[in-house]
C-alpha cells in the first residue's frame, strides 16, 4: 500500500456512524469529483471502475477500493492532488431490499478532491556543439487531447547548416488504458539527413511504431512491445560514391517486432545524477529488404542493444563517479554486407564517442559494437565561488575514460579509446560543457575519424505551460 493510501486509510472522515469497525457494512451511493472539470466523465468511469462496479461494502473494503482508484488517477499523470474522504450520505437512504447483514448499512459516499496539472505546454530549445553548429527543438505536448487525458506530442528537430543538415519531425499518440499504467502508443515519425560529409549520399525515413507500454514511475520499470514499420531511401550520391551502398539505393521497407524493457533508480542532485543505477535493453525481430546478385530478397535479423550506467557519490557527495557501458549485435543467418545501411551500429561523434568525427571510428559501421568508460565529476573549488556552498554550486569539473569498437568482429580487431578532462553547468534552462580530448586507435595503425582538441556544447531551453 502506498503511502498516500495509508495517510487515507488513517484519515478516513468517519462522521459518528463511520467510527465503527471495519468490518460494518456500508452502501456506497455517490461518487463525487470535485476538479477535472476539463475530462470527460467517461474517463473518470474508467478509472474509478475498481470503486463503482458495485455498491455493497465492508468499510475496510470500501477503503482498499478507494485506495486502488486513487492509485489509477495518480498514474493518469494529470493531476498535482488527489485526495479522497468518505461521508455519511444523508440525503439518500438504504434501498427496499432484502439484506442479510447482521447489521444495517451505512449509507455512504465517496469524494475525490483533484487538482490538474498543466495540461498542454510548449518548448523551443536552441543547441549548440562543435558538430552540429546549430540545433533547433520545437515541441508541443497536449497531456488532455480530446477531454480524455491522451496525451498528443508534435515535435520538431531541425539542423539547418551544412555539413550536418537534418530535419526530424515525429507525431506521438498515447492512450491510457483500463489500468492508465498500461498505455496504448502510436508514434509517427519522418526524418531527412545529409550523409555528404560521411557517406557521400542523402537518406530519408518515413515510418511508425505502434504498441503497449507499461510505465511504473515509482519503481521506475518501463516495458514496451510494438510493431514498427519503416521505408527508407538513400539517394543524392556524389561523384566520391562509396561502392557498398549501390545496393540500398532506392526505397526500401523494414518490419520488426520490437520490446524494450528498463529500469532507473537514479537520483538528481542540482541537475546532475548522483545516486542510482539504470538498466535498458532493446530487441527488435525484423524483414528487411536486400538486394543480392541484382535481385530483391528478403533478410531477417534478430538485433539487440543494453547499456548500464551506475552513479555513486562519496566524500559528502563532493564527487560523484560515473560507471556507463553499452554493448549490442545483430544477429543473422545471411551477410553482413546485405544489411542496410541504418540498421549497423556506429561510433563517433559528440553524442557517442568524443574525440572521433560523426562514425568515425568506422564509417562503414558494423554488427557488433561495445563501449564503456568511467567519467569522475567534482564541485567546484570554494576559492572561485567563496560565498555558495559547493554542494549547491551548479557547475562540475570532470575527467572522462572510454574505450570501445564497432566493427563485424570486435574480438578480432583493436578498439578505440578517448581521454578528457572539462568543466559541465547545468543551471534550469541552460546547459553548457566545454572539454579537451585526446582519442586513438588501440594499435596506432592511424588516425583516421580522430579529432582531438576542445569539445564546446551549449544549449538553452524553455517551457511554457498551460491549463
Amino acid at each position: 500500500m502506498s503511502s498516500s493510501a495509508k495517510q487515507f486509510q488513517s484519515e478516513v472522515f468517519k462522521q459518528q456512524a463511520l467510527e465503527s469497525s471495519d468490518s460494518h457494512p456500508v452502501f456506497l451511493t455517490l461518487v463525487e469529483i470535485n476538479g477535472g472539470h476539463n475530462i470527460l466523465r467517461q474517463f473518470f468511469s474508467k478509472l474509478l471502475s475498481p470503486l463503482i462496479e458495485k455498491s455493497d461494502y465492508t468499510l475496510d473494503q470500501l477503503v482498499s477500493k478507494v485506495n486502488q482508484s486513487s492509485d489509477f488517477l495518480e498514474k493518469a499523470e494529470i493531476f498535482e492532488k488527489i485526495k479522497p474522504s468518505l461521508h455519511v450520505d444523508y440525503t439518500h437512504s438504504f434501498p427496499e431490499m432484502k439484506s442479510y447483514n447482521k447489521d444495517k448499512p451505512i449509507v455512504t459516499k465517496v469524494v475525490y478532491d483533484l487538482e490538474t496539472k498543466e495540461l498542454s505546454e510548449g518548448n523551443l530549445a536552441l543547441g549548440f556543439n562543435n558538430e552540429d553548429f546549430l540545433t533547433v527543438d520545437l515541441g508541443y505536448i497536449n497531456n488532455n487531447f480530446n477531454h480524455n487525458a491522451e496525451q498528443v506530442n508534435i515535435g520538431v528537430n531541425y539542423q539547418p547548416y551544412k555539413p550536418s543538415e537534418r530535419l526530424e519531425s515525429i507525431l506521438k499518440l498515447e492512450t491510457k488504458l483500463r489500468n492508465p499504467a498500461y498505455k496504448f502508443i502510436l508514434d509517427l515519425h519522418n526524418s531527412h539527413q545529409n550523409n555528404q560529409i560521411w557517406q557521400q549520399n542523402s537518406s530519408k525515413a518515413t515510418g511508425g511504431l505502434i504498441g503497449i507500454l507499461f510505465l511504473n514511475r515509482k519503481k521506475g520499470i518501463s516495458v514496451f512491445n510494438g510493431f514498427s514499420l519503416i521505408k527508407r531511401s538513400i539517394d543524392d550520391f556524389s561523384d566520391q560514391k562509396n561502392d557498398s551502398l549501390l545496393s540500398f539505393i532506392g526505397e526500401n521497407y523494414k518490419s520488426s517486432m520490437i520490446s524494450k524493457i528498463s529500469y532507473d533508480n537514479t537520483v538528481v542532485s542540482n541537475g546532475f545524477l548522483s545516486e542510482g543505477f539504470k538498466f535498458s535493453m532493446n530487441n527488435q525481430i525484423s524483414s528487411d529488404q536486400a538486394r543480392e546478385s541484382l535481385r530483391d530478397i528478403q533478410i531477417g535479423f534478430m538485433k539487440t542493444t543494453c547499456s548500464f550506467d551506475w552513479f555513486k557519490s562519496s566524500s559528502n557527495n563532493m564527487f560523484t563517479t560515473h560507471f556507463f557501458k553499452e554493448m549490442g549485435a545483430i544477429f543473422s543467418a545471411h551477410p553482413s554486407k546485405l544489411f542496410h545501411v541504418s540498421d549497423k551500429f556506429y561510433l563517433g561523434g559528440f553524442h557517442s564517442f568524443r574525440g572521433f568525427s560523426r562514425n568515425g571510428v568506422n564509417e562503414h559501421g558494423g554488427t557488433q559494437y561495445y563501449k564503456a568508460g568511467v567519467t569522475v565529476f567534482g564541485h567546484m573549488p570554494n576559492i572561485l565561488h567563496p560565498g555558495l556552498n559547493p554542494r549547491n554550486n551548479p557547475m562540475r569539473i570532470y575527467v572522462t575514460g572510454m574505450a570501445g569498437n564497432v566493427s563485424n568482429s570486435i574480438l578480432k580487431e583493436s578498439g578505440v579509446f578517448s581521454l578528457g578532462f572539462g568543466m559541465k553547468y547545468v543551471k534550469q534552462l541552460v546547459e553548457l560543457d566545454v572539454g579537451y580530448y585526446v582519442s586513438r586507435r588501440a594499435d596506432f595503425s592511424n588516425t583516421y575519424g580522430v579529432r582531438d582538441g576542445f569539445k564546446l556544447q551549449m544549449s538553452l531551453g524553455g517551457v511554457g505551460g498551460s491549463s
